[in-house]
């Protein structure tokens, strides 16, 4: 399923729903449905597209850095410092809100040794 394609069969079939709800038959406003319907951002705005750069890589990752987790990649910056942040002594509750395919997953769910949370 492609998100174009569906935002586009969604707009048409609504469109139909509100043409046929709705019909205009006094002559003045005969027509304004569509040409509404038809307006760029009126009814409908265009799907937002949200191009950023890829998550960055933690530099300088000791081999066992993360005591129970092994991955076959370099875990990210955010990863690591969330870690950081649970992890030891001074472990802090910590909230991780970033964005799909982050490896929030990964790395956070994951059975390790039991953080220190205060």
């Amino acid at each position: 399923m492609l998100p174009s394609i569906l935002a586009k069969q969604l707009q048409e079939g609504l469109s139909d729903y509100i043409k046929t709800t709705f019909p205009m038959t006094t002559p003045s406003f005969k027509g304004s449905i569509p040409n509404l319907l038809g307006t760029k951002d009126s009814v409908f705005h265009e799907p937002y597209v949200s191009v950023r750069s890829p998550f960055r890589v933690a530099d300088d990752m000791p081999e066992d850095f993360f005591r129970s987790i092994h991955t076959s990649y370099e875990p990210y910056l955010h990863q690591k410092r969330s870690y950081e942040r649970l992890t030891g002594e001074d472990g802090r509750s910590t909230l991780i809100a970033t964005g799909i395919g982050s490896g929030k997953t990964d790395f956070f769910t994951t059975k390790t040794e039991s953080p220190t949370i205060r």
